[in-house]
């Protein structure tokens, strides 16, 4: 009996052994059809076979991107950009490590017997003076949290202890709905992390602020836009995700209108896997020639 049941676990273990190794990853390179030049800040959109959005990214500078952690299976790529044809490509059962090389996008025609409509919409929009991050449009935004989001947004950055940085600096201003919050400047993380990415519309990033938001000095602004909700009552949502870096979460949102009168909270908790990042300093004097070698690591982890 002991050795079936030994034999039964060996089965189960071996299952999922091989199904952590047999991860997909989806790779490519988006390039301008006519200069052969690579193209940033693409919208990538991957959907499953009944085409369902699971995941998205967007491209790098180079025209780079990458979906990893994937499920073998078959895919479809959407490939959305503003002035280009939106492209589709499918991936029949992907397994392993699958490169599209160079994917060429072409100039979209404005004659309307060439135009078709497809669901897919730039999940980026750029303007001379901000960017703009569709919130809405990423199907990740249902189970990631506001804190998880900004990972996303181009120029900005979250380190290991959750400190948000705008073009690797953290002199910047935050503004909800155009408007300055204490207590977002006081714990922009930690509101974050508790604020589901379902309630917000849109994340910009402005490089080059207006006069009116008295940003002299500043990296930039970050500004949230959240979703309006005009319907009178109460309504609530609970969010449960799994992150393999950040680990698991819940998130508790609910809104109450009556009248003229409105309000709404957040709250959530997660406990973020412990991290360890060795480091190693060399600092030299130059007056006697002394060094000072530093060793050691850095541990972060824990519930928020």
């Amino acid at each position: 009996m002991l050795q079936r049941l030994l034999f039964l676990l060996f089965l189960i273990g071996s299952s999922f052994y091989s199904q952590a190794q047999t991860k997909t990853e989806i790779k490519g390179q988006i390039i301008d059809s006519v200069k052969q030049t690579p193209l940033g800040y693409v919208t990538i959109v991957l959907k499953d076979k009944v085409g369902k959005a699971i995941k998205s990214t967007l491209t790098k500078d180079d025209g780079s991107f990458q979906l990893l952690n994937l499920s073998p299976a078959a895919y479809q790529l959407n490939i959305a950009y503003v002035g280009f044809a939106t492209k589709i490509i499918p991936v029949k059962e992907a397994s392993g490590i699958i490169d599209l090389g160079k994917v060429k996008l072409s100039a979209s025609s404005n004659q309307l017997k060439e135009v078709s409509v497809v669901s897919a919409r730039p999940i980026l929009k750029r303007e001379v003076d901000r960017i703009a991050y569709d919130v809405q449009a990423d199907p990740e935004s249902t189970v990631l949290t506001a804190l998880d989001m900004l990972r996303k947004v181009p120029m900005l950055s979250v380190d290991a202890q959750d400190n948000i940085k705008l073009k690797g600096s953290g002199n910047y201003k935050i503004l909800i709905n155009n408007k300055e919050s204490s207590l977002v400047a006081k714990n922009p993380s930690d509101v974050f992390k508790a604020m589901p990415a379902s309630n917000i519309e849109k994340i910009e990033v402005i490089t080059t602020p207006p006069a009116k938001y008295d940003a002299e000095g500043l990296a930039g602004i970050i500004n949230i836009t959240t979703k309006k909700n005009a319907d009178q009552g109460y309504n609530g949502s609970i969010n449960v995700r799994e992150n393999v870096i950040y680990g698991p979460g819940i998130n508790v949102n609910a809104t109450l209108k009556k009248g003229k009168f409105g309000a709404s909270g957040y709250a959530g908790i997660g406990d973020q896997t412990a991290r360890t990042n060795p480091y190693d300093n060399l600092q030299t004097f130059t007056k006697d020639n002394s060094t000072l070698t530093q060793n050691g690591t850095n541990t972060n982890g824990g519930y928020y």
